[in-house]
């Protein structure tokens, strides 16, 4: 899995930040070990002084997770978007173990 870790609107590129970042979704690997792509967008104000943190992972081809999440701490920040990414992630294996994927693509029009 490959770990794309961006910084936006910031002179200091913070390694710490970027490395707790990587660390954080290596957990997400071993939970979810389809996912081939990670991508982090962490964005600063520094007017407003806050954080602003995108997750979107890449599930076998499809983009599965788009979690944004907006605070003052760094590392809450990250923490919070990875916990909804996971929640998204675990959403998604449910539904395709259920198959209402599958059924909802047989009923389409393309497939009539």
């Amino acid at each position: 899995m490959s770990i794309e870790v961006t910084m936006r609107h910031s002179d200091v590129k913070i390694e710490s930040l970027k490395e707790y970042a990587e660390q954080r979704m290596a957990k997400l690997k071993e939970k979810f070990p389809k996912v081939s792509k990670v991508s982090i967008v962490i964005d600063v104000d520094v007017k407003k002084h806050m954080y602003m943190c995108e997750v979107v992972a890449n599930r076998l081809g499809e983009t599965a997770v788009g979690a944004k999440q907006f605070s003052e701490s760094a590392k809450s920040v990250i923490d919070t978007a990875a916990a909804n990414a996971e929640r998204q992630l675990l959403r998604m294996r449910v539904k395709r173990s259920k198959g209402t994927v599958r059924k909802q693509r047989s009923a389409s029009v393309k497939n009539a």
